[in-house]
Order: structure tokens, then sequence, then C-alpha cells
């Protein structure tokens, strides 16, 4: 599986993923506060490290951390900080909840549990938003704090470089990434959930279930979303015209424009002329 199928997966479940923050503090760490052994929590942790240098002893391994360090921790994952001997670490936390997840796709990811952020005060400032959020507890809070966190994710991964293990994926990402390959190949012809799940040898009504598991949509909506991303690219090359972008996502052009204007907020035409005015 490439690393550009891996990410576009991850990338779908954090735009579906409803986010829960439990907790926000910040935490001094030194010789006689840090653990001994690794500790494991049962929600994910979002730490900043804001004051001092250490280790991030993460499943008998270690990684350096310093004053600008993001590190993200997934529930189940034992570990524990320690700071530089004699002196202390100042941490800033944030744990969360996701309404649901796919262990192995993150796992089957590169991913490290740390990454060193140059613009300090902009996730320090992500962390202060936060903290007055929560303390707030207004109508509007869980959607604020979502948006915080997804920045935050947005900071980490900006700030990542992203390699696929070589170890093998999962069954289950292997059936999605042969999906998602069928589907890319056959945005022109009628995809049906039928021929799909026959791609993995799913029953179809248990294929739309593990479909939406991980990717947040139904088979169809991804198909049709798809093909309106195609149709964007599509029509901003001068050589295709309306009806032929709708022939190569394999729709009638009435129901295309329809689908379009609904998915942009812009007719297929009007699409076109305010891209060319930007």
């Amino acid at each position: 599986m490439t690393t550009t199928t891996y990410v576009s997966i991850m990338m779908k479940h954090f735009e579906q993923m409803q986010i829960e923050v439990a907790a926000a503090a910040e935490i001094e760490i030194d010789d006689s506060s840090a653990n001994a052994k690794e500790a494991v929590y049962d929600c994910h942790r979002f730490l900043h490290i804001k004051e001092g240098e250490g280790q991030l002893f993460i499943q008998g391994r270690s990684q350096p951390i310093s004053r600008g360090t993001l590190c993200v921790l997934l529930s189940g994952t034992s570990h524990r900080l320690v700071p530089e001997q004699g002196s202390k670490l100042t941490v800033r936390l944030c744990h969360f909840r996701a309404s649901y997840e796919d262990r192995d796709l993150y796992r089957s990811l590169n991913l490290t549990p740390t990454t060193q952020v140059a613009d300090y005060d902009y996730v320090s400032s992500i962390y202060k938003r936060i903290y007055g959020e929560l303390s707030l507890k207004r109508l509007t809070t869980r959607l604020r704090l979502k948006a915080y966190m997804l920045e935050l994710i947005s900071v980490y991964l900006e700030h990542l470089s992203i390699n696929v293990t070589e170890e093998a994926p999962s069954h289950d990402l292997q059936k999605l990434e042969a999906i998602i390959k069928y589907i890319d190949n056959h945005l022109a012809d009628n995809i049906t959930v039928e021929e799909l799940a026959k791609q993995v040898y799913l029953h179809p009504n248990y294929f739309i279930m593990f479909f939406k598991g991980i990717m947040g949509s139904s088979p169809i909506q991804y198909v049709n979303n798809r093909r309106m991303d195609m149709a964007k690219t599509l029509l901003l090359q001068p050589e295709c015209n309306v009806s032929e972008v709708a022939s190569k996502v394999g729709m009638q052009i009435y129901y295309f424009s329809r689908m379009f204007k609904s998915y942009t907020g812009l007719s297929p035409s009007r699409f076109r002329k305010q891209a060319r005015n930007v």
C-alpha cells in the first residue's frame, strides 16, 4: 500500500471523527515526580513541552524531548516522561477521546510519537484556547474544542515525515486499498455497492458497515465525493467542457450538474468561470 493511500484514509478519519476533550492542564515533572515505570492511559494524550529537556520512554524505546516538542500518545500505549537529571520538565497536556478509530491504521504508518514544532508560540496559543474554553462550558464549547484539537493534529502532521512501515498492512486495510483503487479506476462506470463488495468477497450489507466504519461515509457517498473532486480538477482544464466532464465521472449531465451544485454551491459552468477569475 502506498503512503498516499494510507494518508488519504487517515485524513478521512480525522475529517469524520468526533473528538471529546477529557482534560487539559499544565504539569511539572522533576526527579522526584517522574514515574519509575511506564504508565498506560485509556485516553489519547497530546503533550507539548513548555520548558526543559528530557526523554520520552515509550514501549521500550526512548526519544529526546525539549522545548517545543509535540507528543501524540495513543490510548493503551505505555510511556513515561523523564527530565534531564537535576532539572524539570514543564508539560502542557490534553487528554481526548475519539468517536471511532482503526488502531491498525495508525500502527501501520510509521508515525513517530514526537515532532519538533518551530512555531512554539502558535502551539502555545492553541493550548491556551483549550484551557479557556474548558473553563467557560458554553453551548459552543464542544465545537470550539474540536476545532482546536484539529488544529493541533494538523500542526503535528505538517511537521511529520510519514513513511509506510515495511510490515504488511492489516487484512482490512488491504481490502480497503483494493476498493479505493477500484473506485478510482472506474469513476466513469456505474459503480454499485454489490460490485464493490464483490471485489473483497464481502456481503453487501456487511461491506457497507465495514467501509463506513473506517472511512466515515457510505461507499456510494465516497464514490460521489471522489467524482465531484475529479470533476473540479477536470473543469479547470480548458479542453474539457461540462458534458465531457460529466461523462468522465460516469454521470448524465443533468444529474451531474445538480450533484455538483449541491456539493460545491456552484453550477459547473459557474465554478469554472470563478476559478478562472481567481
